[in-house]
């Protein structure tokens, strides 16, 4: 099922956006840095995540979303345990 409001194209670049936030995230972790700002990019990657993951259209897409939920806990975890 498609959602009207979000064309092909935009669900398409909605996936590549949560893929770019599932490899910010585990560059963030490879990194290490745990200051105020690596720790707010990795809030907001979480968080972009969470939110994308839940939109309907994301939802019915066809893509496997458990890269990017993958990601989203490991990121949770990482801010967890700063």
């Amino acid at each position: 099922m498609t959602n009207p409001e979000f064309s092909p194209e935009a669900t398409s670049e909605h996936i590549r956006g949560l893929q770019a936030s599932a490899d910010l995230i585990d560059s963030l972790i490879a990194a290490g840095v745990k200051d105020a700002e690596t720790m707010d990019c990795m809030d907001r990657n979480v968080r972009h995540i969470g939110i994308m993951c839940a939109m309907d259209h994301v939802q019915c897409c066809g893509e496997d979303l458990t890269p990017f939920t993958d990601a989203q806990h490991r990121g949770a975890a990482w801010l967890a345990g700063a």
